[in-house]
C-alpha cells in the first residue's frame, strides 16, 4: 500500500491530472484543493467516492462552497447491491475507481463534481494514507479485512481458472468498403451475435461478436473459437463479404478482444499485470488505426465485473487478425493470470511508458518489453505453452505489425467463395 501511495504522492498535480485526462477522464485538480479556482455555479453536485481494491463502497455528497468542500453530509454507507443498481452512483464509482486505478492506487478516496447528466469531473484524488476520518478509515480495515481472508482461501484451496473471450469483427462490403451490418445475419445472442453501437441517438448493430463457450483450459477455449468461427461461416451467407478485425478497421467502430475470467479473486495487482504484460506487448503489433480506440476504448485497467462472479477484461482489441496472435494471446493470457503474483514489473507506473502507450510511440515501448518476456518466460508452465507464445513474442520483437485491412478468413480456412 505504500508503494501505490508512494507513486502518485511523487506526482505534481499537474502530472496527475495529465495522466488522468490522457487515459479519457476528466479532470481539473488545483494547487488550493478541490475546487478552490473553480466557479461553484456551474457544477451541480459534488460527492466523495471511497474506492478498494477496484470497487467503491462509500458515497457521500459533499458541499458546494469552498468553506464547506471538507463537509460532508454524513458517511453515507451503501450496499454493494444498492451501488451496482442505482445508475447515477454506479456511474460515480466506475470512474472513482478508473481515476484512482490511473494514478496507481489501490484505494483512496476520490472527489468528482456532476456537470450535466452524465458528465463527471475528478477534482481531487486522496490516498488511503492521507485519510483521516476515523468512520472512514473503519470501513477501509473492514473491507481489507475481507480482501485478505478471501485471498487466503483462494492461496489454500488454489485457483481453478476458467476462461472465456467474446472477440469482434465487422464485415465489410468489398466493392464499397461499406460495413455491412452484422443484424443483417445475426442474432443478439448465441455463440454469434451482433453488439450494438450508440451514435448520435441512434442504435444500430454492426459488430458481429464471438461468444465461444468458457473452458478451464486454454487449449480447450481455442476449440470452441474455431466452433464459433464454424457457426459464424454457416450463419453469414453472403460470402462476398470482407471479415474485419483488430482495432479500429473501419473509422467509427471501434473493436475489442474481451477475455473472461472467473475462479479467481479480481484483485488491483491482477488487473496491474494485465496491463504490463499482456496489453503493453500487444500494442506494438497493432495497426497505426488502432490508436484510433484510445481513451475512450482500450484504454489500461478497463474491466467489467460479471453477475457470474467473474470479470472481463477489456482492453485489448480484437486479436481475430490471425490465428497465431489469438493462440499467443489466449496462452499468454492464461498464464500471466494464473501467475500474476510472480510477476512484478510495472513499466506503466513510469510516466514516459504510460505516455507511450497511449501516443502509439512504439520505439519507447520497445525498450521495456523483453524483461517482461524473460519475467514470462521464467513462470513454471511456460515450456507446456512455449509453441503458442513463442511465435507472438517474435512477432512483437521483431516488430511486425497486423494488417487491419486484410480479410481474416483465409487466415483461419474458411472459405472466401
Amino acid at each position: 500500500m505504500d508503494q501505490e501511495g508512494s507513486l502518485y504522492e511523487s506526482m505534481s498535480l499537474s502530472t496527475a491530472q495529465a495522466r488522468l485526462i490522457r487515459s479519457g477522464v476528466s479532470a481539473q485538480f488545483t494547487e488550493g484543493g478541490a475546487g478552490s479556482k473553480q466557479d461553484t455555479s456551474t457544477y451541480r453536485s459534488r460527492y466523495a467516492v471511497q474506492v478498494s481494491n477496484l470497487r467503491g463502497f462509500d458515497i457521500c455528497r459533499l458541499g458546494g462552497g469552498d468553506k464547506e468542500i471538507g463537509l460532508r453530509t454524513g458517511i453515507a454507507m451503501r450496499s454493494s447491491l444498492e451501488l451496482e443498481q442505482n445508475p447515477q452512483m454506479k456511474r460515480l464509482t466506475k470512474m472513482a475507481v478508473r481515476s484512482l486505478y490511473t494514478l496507481g492506487l489501490a484505494s483512496g478516496e476520490a472527489i468528482l463534481s456532476t456537470y450535466g447528466e452524465r458528465q463527471y469531473v475528478v477534482e481531487r484524488v486522496t490516498p488511503l494514507s492521507k485519510l483521516r476520518e476515523p468512520t472512514l478509515l473503519s470501513l477501509y480495515k473492514q473491507h481489507q479485512a475481507n480482501l485478505h481472508n478471501i485471498l487466503e482461501q483462494e492461496e489454500k484451496n488454489g485457483i481453478q481458472l476458467m476462461m472465456g473471450m467474446d472477440p469482434e469483427f465487422l464485415l465489410v462490403d468489398a466493392s464499397s468498403m461499406e460495413v455491412v451490418p452484422a443484424s443483417q445475419f445475426l442474432e443478439r445472442i448465441g455463440e454469434v451475435g451482433c453488439d450494438a453501437v450508440h451514435m448520435d441517438g441512434i442504435t444500430s448493430f454492426p459488430v458481429a461478436e464471438l461468444r465461444p463457450e468458457p473452458s478451464l483450459q486454454p487449449r480447450g477455449l481455442l476449440v470452441e473459437l474455431m466452433h464459433a468461427l464454424g457457426s459464424a461461416k454457416q450463419l453469414i451467407r453472403d460470402r462476398s463479404l470482407i471479415w474485419m478485425a483488430g482495432g479500429m478497421p473501419v473509422p467509427g467502430l471501434p473493436l475489442g478482444g474481451h477475455l473472461h475470467f472467473s475462479g479467481i479473486v479480481l484483485t488491483y495487482s491482477l488487473v496491474q499485470t494485465l496491463d504490463n504484460y499482456l496489453a503493453l506487448p500487444v500494442m506494438l503489433l497493432e495497426d497505426h488505426t488502432s490508436l484510433n480506440r484510445r481513451p475512450r476504448y482500450g484504454y489500461l485497467g478497463d474491466f467489467r465485473r460479471q453477475p457470474h462472479g467473474g470479470f472481463e477484461y477489456r482492453t485489448l482489441p480484437s486479436f481475430l487478425v490471425s490465428p497465431l496472435v489469438a493462440k499467443g494471446v489466449v496462452f499468454l493470457a492464461y498464464l500471466i493470470v494464473c501467475h500474476y503474483k510472480e510477476l512484478v514489473l510495472r513499466p506503466l507506473n513510469q510516466e514516459i511508458i504510460h505516455r507511450a502507450y497511449y501516443e502509439g510511440n512504439r520505439n519507447v515501448i520497445r525498450g521495456c518489453i523483453e524483461p517482461l518476456f524473460r519475467d514470462v518466460m521464467s513462470l513454471r508452465g511456460y515450456s507446456e505453452y512455449a509453441k503458442y507464445i513463442d511465435p507472438l513474442l517474435d512477432h512483437i520483437s521483431n516488430g511486425t505489425i497486423w494488417d487491419e485491412s486484410r480479410d481474416i478468413r483465409p487466415l483461419w480456412n474458411i472459405p472466401v467463395l
